[in-house]
């Protein structure tokens, strides 16, 4: 068994002492907890099992606000988090932009149920672009064709080897690969991204599985004001500098014991962005995904100040009617008298930091 990471970036310093790296075995990445394999047998399964909400989803016909207001992308001041659909999310902090798992158009047999606020070649100062997996609902070829294109984008931050997978889409443009708990060298921008585990998997493929690692990132706008160290000075004096706003983004997670450990890491979560679809049904999906009860518990495990679910109403993926996730969401948090600490903005409309 080996141990991988990126021997150029540092370890989080408080998994520093113990952290080899994410385990592999040949070319398959291996499951510290929670092992997970596809099994064909659910998908059949599934394919052939009446879903017992079949009426009641085809006369669901809802979908997520629009906004087409996007002046704010002329102000690089403020800090700020734009939905796109799906789990593609632009986020400005300290000025910078980053860019999340872009898949903004149709995708084959699966058309988008809401268009995307601003198109593709539309896009731009994106600084960074994140990828927290392969599958093809988070890292689109012409998504990130398109991007690259048109944007100055410093660095294509992802998981350890996605770039076999990306390389020939991107041309020369840096890309930077992290296992769980390395932080990216995004430093000297004020911002501090640091890579995280999700209960997940990858494949693009029939033969690929587990080929590339997948996972969640941590963004941090760090604090200028915190203190003699607090300039942007010294990497090593970066890495523990406090945050003034920090964002969670879980990707794409089952719930996990993962949750607990990134809250007890990260004492102060200002927003988490966690997925609340594609659950149904339970024995082909609760390995791969959170149904809106399971992020709900992965929200307070987290410690998270506000919640902004997503994964739902963009794609039709599973067998939930469309309105399903966010009403059931609305109302654990309604329940739970957390009703203000959701945040579900229209699709291209920021939610300011």
């Amino acid at each position: 068994m080996e141990y991988l990471l990126n021997p150029d970036l540092p370890v989080l310093p408080a998994k520093a002492e113990e952290w080899r790296g994410n385990p592999i075995q040949g070319r398959e990445f291996q499951y510290l907890q929670d092992a997970f394999r596809p099994d064909w047998g659910a998908l059949l399964r599934m394919l052939v099992t009446p879903n017992p909400q079949r009426k009641e989803k085809k006369a669901d016909q809802w979908v997520p606000a629009l906004s087409t207001d996007l002046s704010y992308l002329d102000d690089r001041r403020g800090n700020w988090v734009t939905w796109f659909g799906h789990a593609c999310f632009l986020v400005q902090l300290n000025g910078v932009r980053l860019l999340i798992d872009p898949q903004l158009r149709d995708m084959p047999l699966v058309p988008r149920r809401v268009p995307s606020p601003v198109a593709l070649e539309d896009i731009r100062g994106v600084d960074y672009l994140l990828l927290s997996h392969d599958h093809r609902d988070h890292v689109d070829e012409k998504s990130v064709r398109t991007l690259v294109q048109h944007n100055p984008i410093r660095k294509i931050l992802c998981p350890l080897k996605l770039s076999n997978v990306i390389r020939p889409w991107v041309g020369e443009t840096a890309i930077e690969e992290a296992a769980w708990y390395q932080i990216y060298d995004t430093l000297a921008d004020g911002i501090r991204i640091t890579f995280l585990p999700s209960r997940h998997w990858c494949r693009r493929g029939l033969t690929d599985f587990n080929r590339v690692l997948w996972g969640s990132f941590m963004l941090e706008a760090l604090d200028d004001t915190a203190g003699p160290s607090a300039g942007r000075g010294t990497a090593g004096a970066a890495l523990t500098r406090p945050a003034r706003h920090t964002v969670y983004f879980a990707g794409d997670s089952a719930e996990t014991a993962y949750w607990e450990e990134v809250g007890n890491l990260f004492q102060h979560i200002d927003l988490a962005l966690m997925g609340i679809g594609a659950y149904k049904p339970a024995f082909m999906m609760q390995d791969n995904h959170a149904n809106p009860e399971e992020a709900f518990r992965g929200f307070r495990a987290l410690g998270a100040d506000r919640w902004w679910p997503m994964h739902h109403g963009t794609y039709d993926l599973s067998n939930e009617p469309a309105s399903e996730p966010i009403r059931w969401a609305t109302r654990l948090m309604e329940d739970a008298e957390l009703a203000d600490r959701l945040v579900q903005p229209p699709l291209g409309a920021p939610h300011w930091l």
